[in-house]
């Protein structure tokens, strides 16, 4: 029996159809992800399941034992509470109000004893239900298992806000809800953060309604994908790249039905030209009436016609300056080193990047990423003994802060401060989903997407050369992250990327520099061959003060880096079948691309072609898989 059933569910706001006719079930233990562009009204369906939202039409049918919480995008600890105090709040609660109930049983007339009894009967309940006496005992544990341990004790306002959105994520849990509601919730983690929250929620026995924009972590929990798209939804099995497979699949079979109608209306269309040119020839009624019944056959064919296959939501016409500078190197980094008081973050390191390379710049929170890339902004030239940067690098950047634009200026003398013309301004911003009134908006009235978008905008229009992005894929939907992800693909220029959307480090870092040690520590491969070889070695057990840095013994089926010397010849079987996998999804990649075109094309036929073979390159990769996992 399902906890939650959607039936018929449509909203509106002030006039305006958000979605319309969504239907949907949640069993119990099932992790279901739900996507969709920013604006599709993902948080909108959130609030109408909550029950904080009554403005709708449709059924919302909650099982009588369903037990639900929701964890916003940003949780805020309350000022003077321990970490421990906040995760503890709602049982310390439910401890006062049954302390209040004892305290009103004290001289109350008989009438009104039973029902405080009663009231307190339920609440008594509720209280066993969460195991209450145990809270403390399973608040630290629950902490220790997060990396939170050593904070249990300190206030809560002093974390960072991945461990800030952690905490909320755990006081959830202690609450023991059969279904939980996840609104972002990756937001501010470092990469092996995310690796821990992505084992974290898969092991969780309970059900998941998860709202994230971060593929690799839908691909790791979700069972079941919902797509909000053009106000309806859609169904998919499994995670985020399941459904992309399903989607092309379904878009390649209606696009042959869609051609046969067509090419079925273009053939009708003729005759009602012929019948009318003989018609108006001969003043005969017969002829009239086979028109006019050849007339009300055409509207009734267009009218059931199938439309014409949509892959998804509009995305940004991305594309950068191709690459024409002439130097060798485009950065040399000599005896840089960075501190704040007694803390290093850096220490007399460098590294090198040559024109045209792409390099992933990694390292946990707090490592100095951004601290370097400001520096670098601000202090980096030719004649620079320790930040070279070459003379005929245009720099484009795009900042996590999103300071690059003036809040109170308008988003037209943004650009006309560069020096852009109107119909120039017009014409780039429509390539990033900008209408012509939106040029007169303030800076700060943007969202966090919008903002994203119009630093790559600008980062277009200067022509760069060598682009230093900071986490460019905040905040941006699915699409708008392929976009972004397909045109740094083909960006022949200098990149310098930093970011925790493994997607996007994976398609696009030739190669990685990690921080680790006070230290830049060049990798001579891709992403993905360097968290196999490095990334899931560094997640040792340190100490927990520095929060979610330590994950060793939360992720499962990780892979540390072993010495050459060392190695079995099951270690030696593993990484060869790690380096045919990272191949074979390589080409898999390949052909979504190639299907993707065919299908806008209208090529439905190679589309369909290109299906079946990702298909069966996809039964390779999970039965690879399975092998690597035994």
């Amino acid at each position: 029996m399902p906890l939650l059933e959607c039936r018929e569910i449509t909203k509106d706001f002030g006039g305006r159809l958000i979605f319309e006719g969504l239907s949907f079930s949640v069993e119990p233990n099932q992790k279901i992800a739900l996507i969709g562009a920013n604006g599709a009204g993902k948080t909108s369906l959130l609030r109408i399941i909550m029950g904080e939202d009554d403005d709708f039409s449709g059924k919302v049918i909650r099982q009588s034992q369903l037990r639900m919480t929701c964890v916003a995008q940003r949780f805020q600890p309350p000022p003077g509470a321990s970490a421990l105090d906040c995760l503890l709040e709602p049982i310390t609660e439910l401890r006062a109000r049954l302390a209040a109930a004892e305290l009103a049983m004290d001289g109350a007339d008989p009438e009104a004893l039973s029902a405080i009894l009663e009231g307190y009967g339920h609440l008594r309940e509720e209280y066993e239900a969460l195991k209450g006496d145990d809270a403390e005992d399973e608040g630290r544990r629950l902490l220790e298992r997060a990396g939170l341990g050593a904070s249990a004790d300190s206030l809560a306002t002093s974390l960072s806000g991945g461990e800030a959105n952690i905490l909320g994520l755990l006081r959830a849990i202690l609450c023991k809800p059969n279904l939980l509601l996840l609104d972002e919730p990756g937001n501010h983690l470092d990469l092996w953060g995310q690796a821990w929250l992505e084992d974290y929620l898969k092991n969780l026995p309970m059900a998941l309604i998860l709202v994230s924009h971060n593929r690799w972590l839908i691909d790791r929990v979700a069972q079941k994908t919902l797509s909000i798209e053009g106000c309806t939804l859609k169904e998919f099995p499994g995670g985020y790249s399941a459904a992309r497979l399903e989607k092309l699949k379904r878009a390649a079979a209606a696009g042959a039905g869609w051609q046969a109608d067509r090419k079925k209306l273009e053939r009708l269309e003729a005759l009602v030209k012929r019948f009318a040119q003989i018609a108006a020839a001969r003043p005969d009624p017969a002829w009239g009436k086979r028109l006019r019944a050849r007339r009300s056959q055409l509207e009734r064919e267009k009218a059931q016609a199938r439309q014409r296959p949509e892959l998804g939501e509009k995305a940004m016409d991305l594309s950068f300056q191709d690459n024409d500078a002439r130097s060798t190197f485009a950065l040399i980094v000599q005896g840089y080193s960075k501190a704040f008081g007694q803390r290093t973050l850096i220490r007399d390191s460098g590294f090198d990047i040559l024109r045209g390379e792409k390099i992933a710049l990694v390292g946990r929170n707090g490592s100095g990423k951004t601290s370097f890339i400001l520096d670098l902004l601000a202090q980096a030239n030719w004649d620079s003994p320790v930040l070279r940067v070459s003379p005929s690098m245009r720099l484009g950047y795009v900042s996590q802060s999103q300071d690059t634009f003036r809040p109170e200026r308008l988003i037209r003398e943004e650009f006309e401060s560069l020096g852009a013309r109107p119909q120039e301004i017009q014409a780039l911003l429509k390539r990033f989903l900008f209408e012509y009134e939106d040029l007169g908006r303030r800076v700060r009235e943007l969202s966090g997407g919008e903002l994203n978008r119009l630093q790559l905008a600008r980062a277009v229009y200067l022509k760069a050369n060598f682009l230093i992005l900071d986490e460019p894929t905040n905040h941006l939907d699915i699409a708008s992250r392929e976009a972004v992800e397909e045109a740094l693909t083909e960006f022949d220029g200098t990149i310098l990327l930093v970011s925790h959307d493994r997607f996007l480090l994976e398609a696009v870092a030739d190669r990685v520099v990690f921080i680790d040690e006070c230290a830049f520590k060049p990798y001579e491969g891709g992403f993905s061959e360097y968290w196999r070889d490095v990334g899931l070695s560094r997640l040792k057990e340190i100490d927990a003060s520095k929060g979610l840095g330590n994950r060793a013994q939360a992720l499962k089926g990780g892979k540390t880096a072993a010495s050459d010397s060392g190695k079995t010849k099951e270690d030696e079987k593993r990484q060869k079948l790690s380096e045919r996998i990272e191949e074979l999804e390589k080409d898999r990649e390949m052909l979504e691309k190639q299907a993707k075109v065919a299908i806008e094309g209208r090529d439905f036929a190679l589309g369909r072609k290109k299906a079946a073979e990702i298909e069966a390159l996809e039964r390779l990769i999970e039965k690879l898989y399975q092998e690597w996992c035994a």
